[in-house]
């Protein structure tokens, strides 16, 4: 084996924290991710995004699939995370790319022993305004108008 190729591939994992989750997202999906819940599975999490889209869009440029059928929210996206760096570092590593905005973060300890503890990330709330902005730019997504 020559030093350039690099280790054999068999011993490559690719660790996947949180921010890079959240960069795995299409741009669409990325604008529009307003929860992240986090749940413990043993030694690993799993990060469920909800992307806060309604469909049908009003674009008719858009493809069909984005454009018609029944009104429904945008599905949410899961991923599974795989890192050595403990939960708090990589919400904080997040928080810090503003990737998604300023965070807010609620863990709720489990109260049962067959219940995983689970992390709620709302994004974009630094601030009311910086909330409403977020919002009226999703909304602007879909192609609707905010109401007054």
């Amino acid at each position: 084996m020559r030093l350039e190729d690099g280790p054999p591939r068999s011993h490559l994992h690719k660790v996947m924290a949180l921010l890079a989750a959240a960069q795995s997202l299409g741009i669409i999906e990325l604008a529009g991710v307003s929860l992240i819940n986090v749940r413990s599975r043993g030694a690993r999490h799993v990060a469920v995004f909800t992307i806060a889209l309604l469909l049908p869009f009003r674009d008719p440029l858009l493809p069909p699939e984005l454009c018609t059928g029944e009104i429904r929210f945008w599905p949410d996206q899961v991923r599974s995370l795989e890192s050595n760096a403990p939960l708090e570092a990589q919400i904080l590593e997040l928080h810090k790319s503003q990737v998604l905005g300023n965070l807010s973060v609620v863990k709720r300890m489990t109260t049962r022993m067959d219940t995983p503890a689970e992390w709620i990330i709302e994004t974009h709330t630094r601030t009311r305004e910086e909330r409403m902005a977020w919002l009226r730019s999703v909304i602007a997504i879909e192609g609707r108008r905010p109401t007054k």
